[in-house]
């Protein structure tokens, strides 16, 4: 190995304990590649020239199947004369795809990786060009009554009946559905790096990448150089909390009170969201849609189409900056942009098989399933688990692929990671990191003030600064920074 590691026997104990999750295929000959030319147009502008490969692994290294599946990669070389190790873009979603979203992060004008390494883009199982890609099955789309105001129950009937059809068809076409999980698209990682013959490699991986990157931890960090790991899902995390929900609630109540000229109109945001819940629970409004073809609809929203339609102004900065206004036009009587969203909820489908197969072999402990629910009943928690609450029934509805315990338990590793958290980031908040960076001797956390789920750190040189500085194996320092504040809109 190019980088010596101590190991203390407390790691060495906990690495025996896992065992049974870990595959033996570092005994096995490496995969064989066939190439062929790859090129797209990188995020400057430029023509980028690199090769896709192709390998083939087991479908399910912990059964006795001797099925095997296609994964697919792409490489992008640098033109280094001292390159540090290849990085290994980790998409999230899951279900993203790497081959596609590793290009910008290899020729981005602020950070472009490729001046330092070679970028090689994998496509899990399940999904993009490796094959089968889980989402080319059947149509399960469906659309939910206008007539009545929405509710849990209507959208678990619905997305269950989605998801009993999409496991219908795969174990149909003889797929394994439950080898679609993490610690085995770990294990294609590391194959993927004996295919190519790397002793290391880098992570950088956001988002369920993040979670990928930290089985890769748990199942081969002797092989991982360090690890870049923003938006983090902990191995335990990938059910949401729905008091983490509200605590973004509280943040931007805060945000509002601070903001002078959004306070003289609704000083009271908790506020004003708990009575306009109540007011929709007790006696839904009827809200007219003017559709792209002109035409109108009329549809009921109660009291769940206002904590779903609030539970996606989270997803991003952007969107927080619109919440204020939604919510105290809401309360004025309009229900003109609720029932636009609340359209959008009517309809839905299960579009990807591996995207379920992923989370719902994830799970969550008993202890992370008690709390969720707890929370939920909670009548603080102003969303319940709107945001995010329907992984029990989804997950049911596919046979409970669970993973274990032993895949949530704790990690510990010496390899540099490079962590980072946005505080708006109702998804992925920096609790996450928190909650697991103690099993990290050599782990740094970033955290940016006013920053969501989608990085928009990017646009701070020092963050880019320090990236580049990690990625070419300089030390760090765990900081905060900032983007400047939230500026709500609608209030001028």
């Amino acid at each position: 190995m190019s980088r010596s590691r101590s190991r203390s026997v407390l790691t060495f104990l906990i690495a025996l304990a896992i065992t049974p999750l870990l595959s033996a295929h570092d005994d096995a000959p490496p995969p064989e590649i066939t190439w062929e030319p790859h090129e797209v147009m990188g995020a400057d502008g430029v023509l980028l020239k690199g090769q896709l490969g192709r390998i083939r692994v087991p479908e399910n290294r912990r059964s006795n199947s001797d099925a095997t599946i296609e994964i697919a990669f792409v490489r992008f070389r640098t033109t280094n004369p001292d390159p540090a190790p290849p990085v290994f873009f980790l998409a999230g979603g899951p279900g993203g795809s790497g081959i596609v979203h590793c290009v910008p992060p290899a020729t981005g004008r602020r950070a472009r990786l490729l001046d330092f390494c070679d970028m090689i883009g994998v496509d899990q199982r399940g999904t993009g060009l490796s094959v089968p890609n889980l989402s080319d099955g059947p149509d399960t789309s469906y659309t939910l009554p206008l007539d009545e105001p929405l509710t849990k129950r209507a959208v678990l009937d619905a997305e269950r009946a989605a998801i009993k059809k999409v496991v219908a068809h795969w174990k149909g076409e003889g797929v394994d559905l439950p080898a679609y999980n993490t610690a085995e698209s770990a294990d294609d990682i590391d194959d993927v790096r004996r295919a190519l013959g790397l002793d290391e490699i880098i992570l950088f991986g956001s988002s369920y990448g993040s979670h990928l990157g930290l089985a890769c931890l748990r199942q081969h960090d002797e092989h991982i150089a360090r690890a870049v790991l923003s938006k983090v899902e902990g191995p335990d995390a990938t059910w949401k909390l729905p008091g983490q929900i509200q605590a973004q609630l509280e943040l931007v109540h805060e945000r509002v009170a601070a903001d002078p000229k959004v306070s003289a109109v609704m000083p009271d945001f908790l506020g004003t969201l708990r009575d306009l819940l109540e007011r929709l629970d007790a006696e839904p409004v009827t809200a007219t849609v003017t559709q792209e073809d002109g035409s109108t609809v009329e549809i009921v929203c109660g009291a769940y189409d206002m904590q779903r339609a609030v539970s996606g102004f989270l997803a991003n900065r952007s969107m927080v900056e619109q919440l204020p206004v939604f919510v105290y036009l809401t309360a004025q009587g309009d229900a003109s942009v609720l029932g636009e969203l609340s359209l959008g909820s009517r309809e839905g489908g299960w579009w990807s098989a591996m995207t379920l197969m992923m989370d719902c072999s994830s799970g969550a402990t008993k202890e992370r399933r008690r709390r969720i629910a707890r929370e939920a009943r909670d009548a603080d928690n102003l969303l319940s688990d709107a945001f995010d609450g329907y992984y029990p029934a989804f997950c049911s509805a596919c046979g409970d692929p669970d993973l274990g315990d032993d895949f949530r338990g704790p990690i510990k590793t010496d390899t540099p990671v490079m962590f980072i958290s946005g505080t708006l980031d109702a998804r992925t908040p920096p609790s996450n990191v928190e909650e697991i960076i103690g099993g990290f001797s050599a782990a740094k956390h970033i955290i940016v003030e006013n920053v969501g789920h989608p990085g928009r750190e990017l646009l701070l040189r020092e963050y880019c600064e320090m990236l580049l500085a990690f990625v070419r194996g300089e030390q760090i320092e765990a900081t905060t920074m900032a983007l400047p504040p939230l500026e709500f809109a609608g209030f001028d």
